[in-house]
This record gives C-alpha cells, structure tokens and sequence, in this order.
C-alpha cells in the first residue's frame, strides 16, 4: 500500500532503506511500505551473531510479562521523580546562575549573586580524574595470573589501548560521564557488542552513477555512556548483576528504530510509527538546557521512547529459577521491539554502575553538589548579606529642610554647593549603617566546613593555604598535600574497578566473537599480532575468569611514575648485587668440592637457598609473578659431576709410586712429595689495607 511521509523534521542519514530496511519513496512523494524485514535475511542472523529478534513465547507467559513490565517502569518512573528533582536543583546550584528575580529582596538593587561553590570543588577533582586516567600512556595495565599467558601480557596491553583510543574514543565518552558523576555521584557505562552496518547511497568512482554499497562503521565491543536520568534500578542493590530488573529510557527515532530494524537488532518497528511526539526531556535535561541557554525554540513531533531493559523474569512460573531477558519494550502500544534471552556467554547485565562516593544499599553515589548544596546556599546568603552591609554602609543620605528647594534626589560631584538658611540644620548629611566585619569569618568558616565535607583543599587545587601561608615547611606542606588526597584516591579506586569491569566485558566480548582481524590491521602481523591471537586461542567462556587481571595504570600520591621508576632501579642495583655474591659463592664452592672439602659445598647451597627464598619474597611484593625468570637456582650446579680423586692429607702432590727419576738416589718405589697438600684459599673477609681478591688468582700467586 501507500501512505504519505509521516510529519517528521528527521531525514534517513544513511539513504532510504531498501529491502532488509523499511520503505521507499515512490512516484508523487508517497512511500511504498515494507512493513517487516525477514529477520533470518539481515546481517546479524545471516552472520549468527543475535538470535532472532523476538523469541517465541505463550500468549499467558505474554500478558504476565507485560504487565510486570508495566508495574515497574511505573514504580521505578515515580520513584526516580524525587531523585530528578533533587539532581536538578543540584545542577542549577553547579551553574550558579544570577536569579532573575529574588523569593526576598531587602531593598531595590540588593546583592543576587551565587557563590559557585560547588563547581569550586567540582572542576578541580573532575579534571585530576580525567587526565590522571587517560593521560597515561598505556591507559590499562595487564597482568597475568596464569604463568602460561604471563609473555603475552605485553601484546594484549599495546592491543587494548590501541582499541580504546582509536576506536572505542573512552576518553570522549567517559569525560561527560566522568564530570556527572563527580556532581551527582554516579557514573553508568554500557558495554555491548555492536556492529554498524549499513547500505548506503554513494557516487561512482566517475560521479556518473549513484550505488547502493555496504558500508561497516563499526564492529566489536562498544562502550556507551549512559544518562544517569535515563538509567532506572530499584533500590537496596549494590551490584548490577544482582539486581534483578535495569530499565534504559531511550528517546531515539522512528527512521532510527528501522535502521536498526534493517540490521535485524529489532522487530515490530511499524507497530509504534504513530507513537512520535514532542521531545520529552527529564528534570536534569531542563535544568542544564536552562543554565547552558542552549535549547531548541521550536519542538518537533518526531520521538519515540522506548525502554530497554535487562531482567530477570521465569519465562515458566513453575520454574523456581529466573530467565534472563533482553527487552526493547514501547509501553504506549505494549509492544516487544525485542524480546530475546541474554545471548551473551558471560550472562551478566552490560551496565557498569561507578559511585563517586559509595552509599549503603543503593548502587546510586553520593556526589559532590549533594554534599555542599547547603553550605552553598549558607555562603550565598551571607555573602549577599555581606555584599548589602557594605553597599548601604558606604552611601551617604542627607536630612534636608522641607521646601529648602532641594532637588529629592540632589546629584552629587565635586564643587557641588546647597544653598540653605540654617547649614548646621537644614542640610545634614549621615550614614545609615555600619559595618559588620563577622560576616567575613562567617563566609572562612563555612568554605572550612565545605573542605572537610568533600577533601578539596587548597592545597589540592594548587594554592596556598591562606591561614597558614608561608609559614608551613616543605615537609609539612607534603604531609598536608598527601593527606588531602587520600579523599580522591578513595573516588579513584571506585574508577579502578568500574574501568577494570568494562574491559573485562570487552575482553569477553572479543572471545565470544572474535577481533575479527583487528589485531592484523593495527599491528600488520608482527609479534604483538601473533601474542594477541595466542592470547585469545587459549582463552574460552570456561577458563577466562582468573586468567589475568586489569587495572588503571593511574598513579596516586603515593605510587607516582617517578617513585615507581626509582623503586624499580633500587631493586635492579639489589638483585645484581645478590647474584654477584651467589656467582662468586657457586664458584668458591665448586672449587672446594673439587679439593674434597663437601661441607662447604653444603653450606653453600644452605645459603644460596636461604638468600633465593629472601629474594623471591622481596620481588614478590612487587607484584612479579614470573619470580623464577629474576632468580635463577644455581644449587643445581653443585650437584653435577663428581668430585675429582685427591691426595691424601700428607702425601705428596709430585710423584708416583716409583718415585721420581732421578731422585733421591735413585730409590725406587718410595713417594716423593713437594709437601702437603694444599687446597686452594677460600674466599676470606677483606681487612683494611688487603683486598679480598679472587680464590683462583690467590692460588697462582701463591704456587708462583
């Protein structure tokens, strides 16, 4: 059939669909309608990479589910309004916008300033956590728990930061998210596997002819930044896989939702075509659309809201178990857009919920604004006080004499002259109010109360401390310096853990669906390529947990570059030392053995057994786990071969039985010696004035 173009202000940005998409525009501007792709046709059923996008369920186990679903996008949709309200007051007070008007106004042009304090304490902790975690170079650091994956650590490293700065842009999503969750306190990131392809309209190589060509935009895991307003979950959970309902409100499109019908992620789009409608925006979106003065004039009817939605729900009621569902759900129509199990094999929900400060029973943080929305507000007042005080204690008002033929408001400049019968009476000049210097300390006091509230000192945005001044010593100003910072390296570790789930979800990912050659194309088939590839081969869904760990390179005050730089040279200088003394212990001992001395052979390995445990404990609490590549076991060195046939204690070292020739009148058969025996001199002490010096040179200059 055919029907004319909905009213819509969108355009299709990748080219009219055509089978496998939605419609097309025939003769007289109407459109021809396609109203479902065959989902078994589109690329991610023909690739086997989603199951079909609607899973065949009774009509009962439909309604239950519908209605649950239902019942709890209401519950959570009422209890989220109180949370906006509060996010949205917290957003105005960031922006600390001049009101227009006041709810009081002492007299006409009294002070309405706004004391941003809170993006005071925002900006400066915002911008250590952006640039302290992708400043660094690599961003993530790999370390292997297994020893057969530990040499191809380093592979995977260059391998996954080359994909997040490249591909996945972590940085551009995570920067928004990051300054949210620093003034509303939580942080939501999505990981999925995505895939963009789509046929687009392009010219020929001779711009002669216009083609219909695939094009892929993107393929492999995807990290999403997630709208807090838009992310709903019940409360006392504090894990995402726990919780058994997550509700994503998306406002997209009706040419979006085909496209991703056309790729086979969704179904039943024509079902809610009529469901556009003017953009809705939640409390936080108005109240940053307001203080940014960024915001459309005119509205146009062409969204759609849908919810996605991972749960848990039993799909049978007589199973005591709970299925694990992925649901893209239009509430107006109650219609499934999609309605699949959780394809993926590690089974857990994609969201990575990071608090900024953890609260209890709840995965929501505590943020900054909350924490200084009333101090704020204290410091506005009184700094508005303070602001009046001084205004009205430095004008001058006069008391003048009726019908003196003063003006009622006389202006004032320099020579001005009144005219008047009595000047000691008729016209008197005077000041209405004093000042009030409190209010000074008044204001010093609550930005004290506001340090101790959120950890932001001075000295942690790079100024001096005003009440100490130049006072301080350098040690002291670095203990203060450290131990202010002991708040945000608390934040930081909550990152430490996000960041570390989200590319475990990756890594995940690219198991379950390969790199799909990205590894090739990065590194063009050298050893980094070939060690990714092994990595992956040995990996599979049952043996992945406990194989290697992942965490933010980022260095705190206490662990910087630099120290970790010099803690690792102070341990190369001490392990070239130890295996000094060992090479030169193994050396004197052979020797000894040789001269039939086996007790010191013995103590030898004591020691060199004693001094490998110490060691390897020593390199162990630098977190090494390959140990026996730094600390090889010369012991076994000792053992091989058998000790040489040496004289007895007395004998001769010269002849043999028959003597020598020419000896000692010729006598035969009777041992003719130089002396006793001598084995060579062991390694002794060094006293002042005498070196040690080497067992073997000690022998040749004393035989010489």
């Amino acid at each position: 059939m055919s029907v004319p173009l909905p009213p819509s202000e969108m355009e299709f940005r990748y080219g009219l669909p055509k089978p496998g998409g939605s419609v097309e525009v025939g003769e007289k501007g109407l459109v021809n309608e396609n109203p479902s792709p065959d989902s078994e046709k589109t690329p991610v059923r023909r690739r086997a990479e989603l199951p079909p996008a609607i899973m065949a369920i009774s009509e009962d186990t439909e309604v239950r589910l519908k209605t649950w679903l239902d019942q709890w996008i209401l519950d959570l949709e009422s209890t989220y309004s109180d949370l906006q309200d509060d996010w949205a007051r917290q957003e105005d007070a960031y922006r600390a916008r001049k009101p227009e008007t006041l709810t009081f106004e002492p007299f006409k042009g009294s002070s309405r300033d706004v004391v941003p304090v809170g993006a005071m304490h925002v900006d400066p902790i915002h911008a250590r956590l952006d640039i302290g975690i992708f400043k660094q170079d690599p961003v993530f650091s790999f370390k292997g728990l297994r020893k057969d994956i530990l040499p191809l650590m380093p592979a995977v490293q260059a391998f996954v930061d080359k994909y997040q700065k490249n591909y996945l842009k972590l940085r551009k999503i995570s920067s928004p998210r990051i300054l949210e969750c620093t003034k509303l306190g939580t942080m939501v990131l999505k990981v999925v596997y995505d895939r963009e392809e789509f046929e687009v309209l392009r010219y020929s190589p001779d711009f002669k002819a216009i083609d219909r060509v695939p094009q892929v935009r993107f393929a492999g895991p995807r990290v999403f930044g997630v709208h807090l307003g838009d992310c709903m979950f019940p409360p006392f959970y504090e894990d995402a896989d726990d919780c058994p309902i997550i509700i994503e409100r998306q406002r997209t499109t009706y040419e979006k939702l085909k496209e991703l019908e056309a790729t086979g992620k969704l179904a039943n789009v024509e079902k809610v075509r009529s469901q556009t409608k003017i953009g809705d925006r939640t409390k936080i979106e108005d109240a940053r659309e307001r203080a940014s003065r960024h915001a459309l004039r005119s509205m146009y009817d062409n969204e759609i809201k849908v919810y996605e939605i991972w749960c848990d729900f039993a799909l049978d009621p007589a199973k005591r178990t709970t299925d694990r569902l992925i649901i893209t759900y239009e509430r107006d129509t109650r219609t499934f857009l999609q309605l699949r199990l959780n394809w993926y094999f590690h089974q857990r929900k994609p969201y990575v919920i990071v608090p900024f400060t953890i609260t209890n029973d709840s995965m929501l943080g505590l943020g900054v604004m909350e924490m200084l929305k009333p101090i704020q507000d204290s410091i506005t007042a009184w700094q508005r006080m303070a602001q009046d005080n001084a205004y009205l204690a430095n004008i001058r008002m006069f008391i003048a004499k009726k019908n003196s033929g003063i003006e009622q408001v006389p202006r004032l400049y320099s020579g001005k002259t009144f005219f008047v019968d009595d000047p000691t009476k008729d016209f008197i000049p005077f000041a209405s109010f004093d000042i009030y210097p409190s209010t000074l300390a008044e204001r010093q006091n609550l930005f004290g109360l506001a340090e101790k509230r959120t950890g932001v000192s001075d000295y942690l945005q790079g100024r001096e401390s005003p009440i100490i001044g130049t006072r301080a010593t350098a040690t002291a100003t670095l203990a203060l310096i450290k131990e202010g910072a002991q708040r945000v390296e608390e934040v930081l570790e909550n990152f430490r853990q996000g960041y570390a789930e989200v590319i475990m979800l990756c890594i995940s990912l690219w198991i379950q669906y390969g790199t799909g050659g990205l590894e090739d194309l990065l590194f063009d088939d050298d050893e980094i390529s070939n060690n990714v590839k092994k990595f992956f081969a040995m990996l599979s869904e049952e043996n992945v947990n406990g194989a290697f760990a992942v965490d933010l390179t980022v260095t705190d005050a206490t662990t910087n570059r630099q120290g970790q730089q010099q803690m690792q040279l102070a341990l190369i200088q001490v392990m070239m030392q130890y295996l000094e003394k060992v090479i030169q212990l193994g050396a004197d001992a052979l020797i000894a053995g040789k001269q039939g001395m086996p007790e010191y052979v013995e103590m030898a390995k004591d020691v060199m057994s004693a001094a490998r445990a110490m060691f390897k404990d020593l390199i162990q609490k630098y977190d090494i786990r390959n140990w026996e590549d730094y600390l090889p076991d010369l012991e076994k060195y000792l053992g091989q071969g058998q000790p040489g046939q040496t004289p007895a204690v007395g004998q001769g070292n010269g002849g043999g039985a028959e003597g020598r020739a020419g000896g000692s009148q010729g006598q035969s058969r009777l041992p003719v010696g130089t002396g006793p025996a001598r084995g060579p001199a062991l390694t002794r002490p060094a006293t002042p004035g005498q070196g040690g010096g080497h067992p073997v040179l000690t022998e040749a200059s004393r035989a010489g």
